[in-house]
């Protein structure tokens, strides 16, 4: 097992939305499938050997039920002490044997290690389990730590908002955000995003550097050939978008079981008791896009 990362921010990229998440000695899993299928859905690439069961996980990260985000099977392997879900999905969760089941609702934070905090975020996507299973919230994830943040997107479609998530983190930055830019289908649905559309998610947000996610993984039964078509090229065109765009993004294709490691982020950090204080309005709430932006800027 690979030794915990106890300064800056590394991610290994275990295919689709499954990202490894080390950051000042915390390690996140964020939407893990560690299957070779679920549902109707097949892994056109092999879980990497590093995927194990029984690694050291601080919380696992839940964007929204869709079964390719959150994989019953693999949650309860898993075992995690904590499983951050978006609201309205805990209760569901519990009654599938899932443990550790927090609710973390838009505009929420919690503390998952010391000095490591998550905050949820809004995602424009649909959170309803299909066909017949519960609708929740479909959220992305700030990852917060000394080193640096992180914004795990999660599935989403572009909104005004993004340009100001840098303003919930206490450096006022995002080093990293890690974007869905494809889907599993040789086609996208509506939520989603393009490469071209995830690159100017990227650059709204002013993140420093990206890895392009959620392609090139899933295909559904008997589509593989022609999924593999549709899918081999997200990386390179989202890379591409990203240098022709203003802003300070680089782009970073990682293969499947790839990893990235970042420096120390050389940062000014506001007052974290501060930022406490003006996050306590912000719990509970159910605030997405600019309503979340706008009730930021009036806490500051």
């Amino acid at each position: 097992m690979t030794a915990r990362t106890t300064s800056g921010v590394r991610v290994t990229w275990w295919g689709h939305s499954t990202v490894l998440v080390e950051l000042d000695g915390a390690t996140l899993l964020a939407d893990p499938l560690l299957r070779h299928r679920t549902g109707w859905l097949r892994r056109s690439v092999p879980v990497p050997d590093a995927c194990r069961w029984d690694r050291r996980t601080d919380a696992v990260l839940v964007s929204h039920l869709h079964h390719d985000h959150c994989d019953l099977p693999t949650l309860r392997r898993l075992r995690a002490p904590t499983v951050l879900a978006p609201a309205g999905a805990g209760a569901w969760l519990r009654s599938r044997g899932v443990d550790g089941v927090l609710e973390l609702p838009v505009g929420s934070l919690r503390s998952v290690a010391p000095g490591v905090r998550v905050t949820a975020v809004p995602a424009y996507h649909s959170g309803r389990r299909e066909p017949f299973g519960p609708v929740a919230q479909a959220v992305g994830h700030l990852v917060e730590g000394p080193s640096g943040t992180v914004w795990i997107c999660g599935d989403t479609d572009l909104y005004d908002g993004m340009a100001e998530l840098r303003a919930l983190t206490a450096s006022g930055r995002i080093d990293l955000a890690l974007v869905p830019v494809w889907g599993w289908g040789p086609k996208l649905g509506p939520g989603h995003l393009d490469p071209e559309r995830a690159a100017r998610a990227v650059a709204l947000s002013g993140a420093a550097h990206a890895v392009p996610v959620h392609w090139g993984t899933l295909h559904p039964w008997g589509l593989g050939r022609a999924v593999r078509v549709a899918s081999a090229s997200p990386g390179t065109r989202f890379a591409t978008a990203l240098e022709a765009l203003p802003g300070p993004g680089l782009a970073h294709l990682l293969s499947v079981g790839g990893t990235l490691e970042l420096p120390v982020a050389s940062r000014r950090v506001r007052d974290r008791r501060l930022r406490d204080r003006r996050f306590r309005s912000l719990r509970g709430r159910d605030l997405k896009g600019g309503d979340l932006a706008a009730a930021v800027r009036r806490s500051l």
